[in-house]
């Protein structure tokens, strides 16, 4: 359905990086599994007075390489800042992130469509590395604050306002997953809030014969790719319906903050944006700028193949496109997919398999090479042969002494499936009519009434071939 106005998006996507360590410390960074809150805190996370941050070099290592797959550039020197306010999760005061000069600026994300081709780019504005915050926890009457997670490093990539729908930026956020996964910087793990975004939602649209477009509302926090779609989506429709009804979005010049609540699939107003001003940035004191060209030992800045070059590789050798981002997301089977292609095998062929077949990763090369050829060739069927993959793994004899031994190896007997043929026709008289005249669906149907009559004695791909020659006759 077309929507009487233009969407426009931009995402801030936050990821913690998995690093051992926090930010600016030594203590440990796993805030998802610490026995008991404010258990992985020292001097420098609680903001105690004298206490000095150094920086993670792991961490610095892992935005920089983030950029690098992104084609952003890094700047020669790099600079933390002292960004000001006051919250209960915010020991310091003040959070160190970057203003001035991130580690990144530029890049973009490419999305591709089933061919390998650029669907649609977004363009990322910069990348910053700043520490997390704590996390505060209600309940009965009270709010608790947990300080493991302050400290943590946390990388956010900000993206410039090209998403025109919801469903692109649900992809760029999927996409976003993808690359740090496959990177190894992070896991980014929506459920346990390590990654998250803050969606900024505009729309535009010609009111009166007049163009109207909105003040940005700030969704923050929202932390699934589903999420993000949905927000995306009632957020549009909100401020299309507000301006309609008269409402203050007329009139509204700055940003607003607002939440978005899972539950009942709606924002909840929190408040107006602050500016840069209201945060009081200043250099961090305490952090000299950082070389990006000269503290970080090159041979650690390798670029794996990247998912959009595995993506094009693989669609290219004749991977099924949903096949290819199962791959990706499962690098234990990314791995057995390059190992059984560079054995020879045929990448559409192994895919399939690896896909559907369990037991395959563990074959040798040469006995799925082996399975591939019979039933290609339409001497196995692999419905059959299934459920008996995982015996293969460890077996070492002739394959098909073992195929015959479990009567799997069909093969194809021209007089029976002859006979079967000519018993097939003068029961079905009508049916060899029209598929004489034209009709496939009822050459199929004689196909599957002589392939029952002869069962292993005939090789379908066979089968149909005799079978169209006898009615050609």
């Amino acid at each position: 359905m077309s929507l009487p106005y233009e969407i426009v998006c931009g995402l801030e996507v936050h990821v913690e990086l998995s690093t051992a360590t926090k930010m600016f410390c030594r203590c440990i960074n796993d805030p998802f599994h610490a026995a008991e809150a404010n258990l992985h805190v020292c001097p420098v996370c609680l903001g105690l007075p004298g206490a000095l941050p150094v920086p993670n070099q792991e961490a610095m290592r892992r935005v920089i390489l983030l950029g690098k797959a992104l084609g952003g550039t890094s700047p020669e020197l790099a600079r933390f800042d002292r960004k000001h306010y006051t919250y209960p999760d915010l020991p310091k005061g003040y959070q160190i992130t970057q203003m001035q000069a991130p580690f990144v600026n530029g890049g973009r994300i490419e999305l591709l469509d089933a061919q390998g081709e650029v669907e649609s780019t977004v363009r990322v504005h910069h990348i910053h590395l700043e520490e997390d915050a704590g996390k505060l926890q209600h309940r009965d009457g009270k709010s608790l604050v947990d300080l493991n997670r302050a400290g943590v490093p946390l990388v956010e990539m900000v993206l410039e306002p090209d998403c025109s729908s919801a469903a692109q930026a649900r992809r760029v956020f999927q996409e976003m997953q993808q690359l740090v996964r496959h990177l190894g910087i992070a896991t980014a793990d929506m459920e346990k809030g390590e990654m998250r975004a803050d969606v900024n939602i505009s729309i535009r649209f010609t009111h009166d014969g007049e163009e109207v477009w909105t003040p940005v509302t700030e969704v923050k926090n929202v932390n699934s790719s589903r999420a993000v779609e949905r927000a995306i989506e009632t957020e549009a429709q909100r401020l299309y319906d507000e301006w309609l009804a008269g409402g203050s979005v007329r009139t509204r010049k700055a940003k607003i903050t607002v939440g978005w609540d899972e539950d009942s699939q709606s924002v909840n107003m929190q408040r107006a944006k602050e500016g840069a001003a209201d945060y009081r940035y200043l250099p961090e004191p305490d952090l000299p700028p950082v070389r990006t060209s000269g503290e970080l030992d090159p041979s650690l800045m390798v670029l794996p193949e990247l998912p959009n070059e595995f993506r094009r590789r693989f669609l290219k050798d004749g991977v099924e496109s949903k096949l290819v981002e199962l791959f990706l997301g499962d690098p234990e089977l990314r791995g057995s997919l390059e190992r059984f292609v560079g054995g020879g095998i045929a990448a559409g062929e192994v895919a399939k398999w690896l896909a559907n077949v369990p037991g395959t990763a563990a074959l040798p090369t040469e006995t799925l090479a082996a399975l591939v050829a019979h039933t290609s060739a339409g001497t196995v069927s692999l419905s059959a042969v299934k459920p008996f993959v995982p015996e293969l793994a460890a077996y070492t004899g002739e394959l098909d002494a073992w195929l015959r031994e479990r009567h799997l190896l069909l093969e194809h007997d021209t007089l029976a499936v002859a006979q079967a043929i000519t018993e097939v026709f003068a029961t079905n008289p009508d049916a060899v009519a029209s598929a004489r005249a034209g009709e496939a669906r009822l050459a199929g149907f004689l196909v599957g009434q002589v392939l029952k009559r002869v069962g292993k004695a005939g090789i379908p791909a066979k089968v149909q071939e005799q079978v169209r020659e006898a009615l050609q006759s």
